[in-house]
């Protein structure tokens, strides 16, 4: 008679577990269950608007006035073309619309992440496909009208199809992610070490002739309007302490990051083997080159964390391969966590003092749906607000959403004509009341300004707005006798792409 520890119904609960975690959820029934809790934690949030960002809504109004006028103004420069047109499919249904087609092309993208963990035979694939799927700053980009999760998917469809051994398909993939996003182009150099670490160099050529053909038939409504001006974009010096900020706070979530940097404590030991895996094994270098290449280019133009999304897959992967089993597990329910409960500083920033008053508070997904109901309710105390007839309302970066919440009730023209500015419709849009001719704008500059009092309007505006206009345009509109809107709160927290907010 064989002696030891019981088994509980008869199972071996290490290898259960081990089995558990090496599942392949790409097979029909399994992605099925994980489709359906992935559609059941996004629902709630799809009818909260397009989204945190401003960016959001500028795509909206994109589409909108697309659709409407049959022209095309880019939501902002450099444009991201195969976004917007998509976008303007779903626009009559609204932001729930667009909110679940964006959420639709995210589930797509695990699909495909499923694929390429199964075909790479990536141990702890489950854990790795489940921290993919949920991790809070992917989640909270799938439920709004943006990019990111649509590039994304394109992007790991150009990798699977590297893997199949389908380069023209692969350059066509990589082109679509570069439409949704300019920035995807950055995935081109790898692709071609991942054909020059496996002796297929050759199929350089038509990757990079299909990926070239893609990306300049997306662009071409964006050059037909602005020629070179297309690579025009935002560009303003941030400080180290927001970047440390996005990185501690909203890559992950301060209780996320720790998680991972504790996970990779304990896996020391099997990490040891990645610097020579670098050397010898092509996936591996192409997972590294893709994440160092999107950390130079977000070290550029550090705005948003939301840059930095196509590094999850592939620090999903890396973990995967090198963390031990419960490392990984307890990695990714640290991660998971930060999305509904997490550490919050009452300041902004992320220093040894904001830590030190640190609490638990919401994590990134109900701070994300917190800040959009801000956003909402500052829009109608904006409308609400006491604005005598003709007058110009300087709304700062709430304008897009306004816009487009009361589309009904407002007229969108555009302002004036400048085609060196970021965005045609919202930069240099306004929505006009004409009935009482109010004139809502985001920000004017000096010379618009001017003009503006010499045809005799009153002229009232949102704190937010006047720090920008100082910023941006160098002069102070209250010294020139603009007057402060009445409002029971001065703006709410701004969306940088992810749910930055109120933490």
């Amino acid at each position: 008679m064989e002696l030891g520890v019981p088994r509980p119904f008869g199972v071996d609960l290490a290898t259960a577990f081990r089995r558990a975690s090496d599942a392949d959820l790409a097979r029909p029934a399994a992605f099925a269950v994980l489709a359906a809790v992935f559609f059941a934690v996004r629902v709630p949030f799809l009818g909260y608007g397009h989204g945190t960002d401003p960016d959001a809504w500028r795509v909206a109004m994109t589409a909108h006035h697309l659709l409407e006028t049959g022209d095309y103004f880019p939501s902002r420069l450099p444009g991201n073309p195969l976004h917007e047109f998509v976008t303007v499919l779903f626009i009559p249904g609204g932001w729930v619309a667009t909110n679940l087609a964006t959420a639709a092309v995210s589930l797509a993208g695990v699909y495909v992440f499923a694929a390429i963990l199964r075909r790479l035979e990536v141990p702890n694939r489950a854990l790795a496909l489940i921290g993919f799927a949920f991790a809070p700053l992917l989640l909270i980009n799938s439920i709004a009208t943006m990019d990111y999760m649509w590039a994304l998917t394109a992007i790991l469809g150009a990798y699977y199809a590297m893997l199949l051994r389908k380069p023209v398909l692969a350059g066509a993939l990589l082109g679509v992610a570069i439409g949704m996003r300019l920035q995807s182009g950055v995935l081109w150099l790898p692709m071609v070490y991942l054909l020059w670490r496996e002796s297929r160099l050759r199929d350089a050529a038509p990757l990079t002739l299909a990926a070239a053909g893609v990306t300049l038939v997306a662009y071409a409504p964006v050059l037909v309007v602005y020629g070179p001006e297309l690579l025009n974009f935002y560009d303003a010096a941030v400080s180290y302490t927001d970047v440390l900020r996005l990185l501690g706070k909203e890559a992950l979530g301060i209780i996320g990051g720790v998680g991972v940097l504790v996970g990779a404590l304990f896996s020391l030991r099997t990490l040891r083997g990645l610097p020579r895996d670098l050397r010898t094994d092509p996936q591996v270098g192409f997972w590294a080159g893709v994440i160092v290449l999107y950390f130079v280019s977000f070290t550029r133009l550090p705005h948003e964390i939301a840059y930095l999304i196509p590094v999850f897959p592939f620090g999903l992967l890396i973990m995967a391969r090198y963390f031990t089993r419960l490392a990984l597990v307890g990695s990714v329910a640290a991660i998971l966590l930060a999305g509904v409960i997490d550490v919050t500083t009452p300041a902004d920033d992320l220093t040894l003092g904001s830590l030190r008053d640190a609490t638990l508070g919401k994590g990134l997904i109900l701070s994300n749906a917190e800040t959009m109901t801000n956003q909402r309710k500052f829009v109608q105390q904006v409308m609400a607000a006491d604005i005598p007839d003709r007058s110009v309302v300087m709304t700062g970066f709430i304008f897009p959403q306004l816009a487009v919440r009361e589309r009904d009730r407002l007229e969108a023209r555009i302002l004036r004509r400048d085609y060196s500015g970021i965005s045609m419709l919202s930069d240099r849009g306004e929505a006009v009341d004409e009935g009482r001719d109010i004139r809502y704008v985001w920000l004017v500059n000096r010379d618009t300004f001017a003009a503006l009092q010499s045809q005799r309007y009153g002229i009232f505006m949102v704190p937010d707005a006047a720090t920008s206009i100082a910023a941006l345009y160098d002069y102070r509109p209250g010294v020139l006798g603009a007057r402060f809107l009445r409002l029971d709160q001065e703006s709410p927290s701004i969306g940088k792409g992810t749910g930055s907010m109120d933490r």
